[in-house]
């Protein structure tokens, strides 16, 4: 009996069972039985019979050198497909350094090295390419920095007239090899040939040294966690000939605590609530991912045990530990983190899909002077709620020029 003579009840549960589409395009490639039951079922597929949950991210691992060396070339590892690669995609330009994704398959890249950046949004399925701005106006000098961007996060597609961006930059002066190097952020509107720094109100106890950045699309912000767990708040408005008129700042102030083991932040809306992911190492060196915190935000009340330390009218919130994932996949990366309803997905269970962004802010690795690998690219995999880490995806090789970005076709 081939394919085609089964059951309608069986043909979809078939179906069913291979989520990701680039393996039932294949499957059509080789067998006949496929193509005349998915031509048959066409509509079918597309409705009632088939109607897939939204794509899951796909893990994109560097190459270690570029293609014209013949060693190697970039990889997409499906988690639709069980972790396997798929090693057709031309996804980017080689030795591109990744800083970012935006849904649509959209990749934000530099397409050179640091002092000769061009960064660059590049959609992997139309070809579409949008340049970035390469230059932040300083608020200090009033003169154009040439940057570099670490992480970043898009309001809107870069091909959107509404598309604004802000992301967590270095920048300098001059093209002296020892210029000083100053870390800030910077927002920028599209067609603008320029970005504008921008630094928030002085807040003495509350440092901006953001680790990621995430926008958020009900009140039109940006948001930006910080090393001590604050919350920044960032909302630019448009002047003329797209040029930053005014920035409505918020600054959101929590219970301070210190731990050494983190090794990064990241912010993910998930249900319509905002929560920090925080990941940790055994040690404070660079140790392979040990375990991972959800927090959601609370207010805290004048019965805080702690109170006299953190008093409550200075430091009016808390992170409050999640006690389950609530029937949610979380994909964290830098300014790209992104949550999916576990009940959408039939075989998977609720975690967190991460990858080595160990290297992101390390200005010795980015201004390095690329005569050593400098990104491990291994510490990639997911973490599931009895606290396993799972190394789910393909083993990769060392990369010179970027590390792992998250797809997000």
């Amino acid at each position: 009996m081939s394919f085609a003579d089964l059951p309608e009840d069986n043909q979809r549960q078939i179906l069913s069972s291979i989520p990701c589409p680039v393996d039932r395009g294949r499957m059509s490639l080789v067998c006949r039985s496929w193509r005349r039951v998915i031509r048959r079922h066409r509509g079918q597929l597309e409705g009632r019979l088939l109607q897939p949950p939204p794509p899951l991210p796909w893990l994109l691992l560097c190459a270690p050198s570029p293609l014209w060396l013949g060693l190697g070339s970039d990889r997409a590892a499906c988690v639709l497909s069980g972790g396997r690669v798929h090693h057709f995609l031309d996804v980017a330009p080689h030795h591109a350094r990744f800083f970012g994704s935006h849904d649509g398959a959209w990749l934000l890249l530099d397409a050179g090295y640091p002092r000769a950046a061009a960064p660059r949004a590049i959609n992997v399925r139309t070809g579409a390419v949008r340049d970035l701005p390469r230059e932040v106006h300083s608020p200090t000098d009033q003169r154009l920095h040439r940057m570099v961007i670490h992480a970043a996060a898009l309001s809107h597609s870069p091909e959107d007239a509404r598309c604004v961006g802000a992301a967590i930059v270095t920048s300098w002066r001059d093209c002296a090899t020892l210029s000083p190097r100053r870390r800030g952020i910077a927002l920028w509107f599209r067609d603008c040939p320029w970005a504008f720094g921008v630094v928030p109100p002085g807040e003495g106890d509350v440092p901006f040294d953001a680790e990621d950045v995430i926008y958020l699309r009900q009140s039109g912000a940006f948001a930006f966690v910080t090393r001590g767990n604050h919350l920044r708040l960032c909302m630019p408005f448009r002047g003329q000939d797209n040029l930053l008129e005014a920035v409505e700042w918020q600054t959101r102030r929590f219970r301070p605590r210190v731990r050494l083991d983190v090794r990064a932040r990241y912010l993910v809306v998930s249900g319509g609530e905002l929560l920090m992911v925080v990941r940790f190492i055994p040690h404070p060196d660079h140790q392979p991912t040990s375990k991972f915190k959800v927090f959601r935000m609370i207010k805290r009340n004048d019965a805080d045990a702690d109170a006299n330390d953190f008093p409550v009218n200075q430091y009016p919130l808390a992170w409050s530990q999640l006690d389950t994932l609530r029937g949610r996949m979380l994909f964290v990366g830098h300014g790209c983190s992104r949550s999916y309803k576990v009940d959408e997905y039939p075989g998977f269970e609720a975690g967190i899909y991460f990858l080595d962004d160990g290297m992101f802010y390390d200005d010795a690795v980015i201004f390095g002077n690329g005569d050593a690998t400098r990104y491990p690219c291994c510490d990639n995999g997911n973490w599931t709620e009895d606290g396993r880490v799972q190394r789910c995806f393909p083993r990769s090789d060392l990369s010179d020029h970027s590390a792992p970005v998250w797809l997000l076709p």
